[in-house]
């Protein structure tokens, strides 16, 4: 019997795990040569959202980008000149550069130095001020967060009489509140919602069917209440009591791939990343509309989220 085209068994294996071999590292270089996107972090925001989650999150926005996703670890009390050095000892040519609000002058400081990389503030809530810095604003649209939260929780009201609650730091617009009440009529919750201070002493549970809860809310969360509680905040949602039924997140991380792709455009505004928590929502229809209701713009909008 004469080989296939000449070639011996071995061979042909041989040149079977090269190709794929090939196949393979082409990709991967190309990934490593092309210009990396950097974000500055912190100690306190790592502890906060989670060392682990951290980096499942930068390998996720590496492979969505096709570009590696590079952290710049600052110390909070370093200044502006310092961790626009920190940004630069990283990458001397990054594709862009991600900024949290708070390191807003580092930014500007960066953008100074570096004018054709583009410097990404991510604002979140706080109104961050970006005119004539150079650098470009991306901002949380907290208004289509409280419409899908209205929805939500009209969801986890739905067939009772109880009330839906929101625990608040008072960073709530006239705006969010109108786009909360608009989301909750838009799922048949006919009640006004009850806003209350994350001190309140509120006491008649027996009466409320969900609780929404916008900042740290140390004293509702210690009485340990089986209320379904849809949480804004950047906290690992897998350390959450059970109660916590889907999260709202604006952090750096969750904004990030998605700002970048907006930096073409100058900036812009964003909605939170909603992270479900199915294994917690029974039955298995209300976690299946529940994914549904994060997704929903308000009646008359079109787009969708990039």
């Amino acid at each position: 019997m004469v080989p296939y085209m000449g070639i011996s068994a071995p061979r042909r294996r041989f040149f079977l795990a090269a190709a794929i071999l090939l196949m393979l590292v082409i990709p991967g270089g190309v990934f490593m040569l092309r210009q990396p996107v950097l974000i500055v972090t912190d100690s306190s925001f790592n502890l906060i959202y989670g060392n682990l989650r951290t980096r499942l999150k930068q390998a996720e926005s590496s492979l969505r980008l096709y570009r590696r996703m590079l952290m710049v670890p600052v110390a909070e009390s370093a200044g502006p000149d310092v961790i626009a050095l920190a940004v630069k000892a990283v990458s001397p040519s990054p594709y862009a550069v991600l900024f949290p609000y708070r390191y807003g002058a580092a930014a500007r400081r960066y953008s100074e130095e570096y004018p054709g990389v583009p410097a990404l503030v991510l604002g979140g809530r706080p109104p961050v001020e970006t005119a004539d810095s150079g650098t470009l604003a991306v901002h949380t649209d907290t208004s289509l967060d409280f419409y899908r939260a209205g929805l939500c929780a009209a969801l986890f009201a739905q067939g009772t009489e109880g009330a839906v609650l929101v625990f608040h730091d008072g960073t709530i617009t006239a705006a969010d509140r109108e786009a909360f009440l608009k989301g909750l009529r838009a799922q048949g919750f006919t009640r006004n919602p009850v806003y209350l201070s994350l001190n309140s002493d509120y006491s008649s549970w027996q009466n409320v069917s969900c609780v929404v809860v916008n900042g740290a809310a140390a004293r509702f969360f210690d009485q340990n209440l089986k209320i379904p509680v849809i949480l804004f905040s950047w906290i690992d949602p897998g350390i959450t009591p059970r109660s916590v039924k889907a999260v709202f997140d604006d952090s750096p991380w969750a904004l990030a791939v998605r700002a970048v792709r907006l930096a073409g455009k100058g900036g812009g505004v964003l909605p939170s990343e909603a992270v479900l928590l199915p294994r917690r929502v029974r039955p298995r229809e209300t976690a299946e509309k529940l994914r549904e209701l994060v997704r929903e713009l308000p009646i008359g909008e079109n787009g969708k989220d990039l």
